[in-house]
């Protein structure tokens, strides 16, 4: 017997795990209105499933003035009539943790598996991503309505639901380049089945998606004028030191959480803050 993916339940679950939105987004979506857009099906048309990434943590206050900084040379997915869009992240892994074992104690060609729902396009996918021993990243995605995820699902039937992790995102491409930005924001986590909501408010995550070397990048630049370096950083990864610390070894992990904790100013030395 395969896992079995309660697509209503998480569905249910996501939604009570964002009652309303960031104070900033209303100034975020004015600046998004003067942005030119991409449709879903352009932006598709980019193969990154191999790509290599890099990932910034920027506090949330200068949001609004990072998307007035890079316009000129992007432009913003709309879909729906949305250009912010809200993620549900549901995480599987065994119950022993495996998966983000494999990842804190630094093992390459690891995995992580997700059910993905997109709110504003009720669009639904299963995700693999593989980190390989190149430090690329491999994501392999079937729509949910295909027969595709039965397939795959009965490979891993010792997986279950171990995280929900909820943001809202905005997805801007760089044409001359064909590089993927995202920019995640208000993200909250929470773990199947229990009552607390942990979140990080106050940072938000860019992160570069690129084919080849991402320091020819233009957005790399811009960053760098702002102050701010690469940092490594899995969701999933922080979203477990935040509600499993009692359940898993998090050693690895501490710089980042005190990283996290100058950048937003909003987590205390354990790592823990509910909302």
């Amino acid at each position: 017997m395969g896992l079995h993916v309660d697509q209503r339940r998480y569905a249910k679950d996501h939604q009570s795990l964002r009652p309303r939105l960031h104070d900033v987004e209303p100034e975020a979506q004015g600046q998004l209105a003067e942005f030119c857009d991409h449709t879903l099906a352009q932006q598709a048309a980019v193969d990154l499933s191999d790509r290599t990434d890099s990932k910034y943590l920027l506090p949330i206050v200068l949001l609004p003035r990072f998307l007035r900084e890079v316009k000129s040379g992007h432009t913003v997915l709309e879909a729906n009539d949305h250009r912010v869009f809200t993620y549900e992240n549901t995480y599987f892994d065994t119950p022993d943790w495996a998966m983000y074992r494999d990842h804190h104690n630094g093992k390459l060609n690891r995995y992580k598996c997700r059910f993905r729902r997109y709110r504003e396009t009720d669009l639904a996918f299963f995700e693999i991503k593989h980190k390989n021993n190149r430090n690329r990243t491999i994501k392999t995605r079937v729509a949910w309505d295909s027969t595709e995820p039965k397939t795959i699902l009965r490979d891993h039937s010792d997986l279950e639901p171990s995280l929900y992790v909820n943001y809202r995102r905005i997805s801007l491409w760089n044409r001359s380049t064909d590089e993927r930005l995202t920019l995640d924001w208000d993200l909250r986590f929470q773990r199947p089945g229990k009552p607390e909501i942990h979140r990080l408010q106050n940072i938000f995550v860019a992160e570069l998606k690129r084919e080849g070397n991402v320091y020819g990048s233009s957005f790399v630049r811009k960053a760098k004028q702002f102050g701010y370096s690469p940092t490594g950083m899995s969701k999933y990864c922080v979203g477990v030191c935040l509600t499993a610390s009692d359940e898993v070894k998090t050693n690895r992990f501490k710089p980042l959480m005190r990283k996290l904790n100058r950048v937003c100013g909003d987590l205390p030395e354990t790592g823990v803050v509910s909302s």
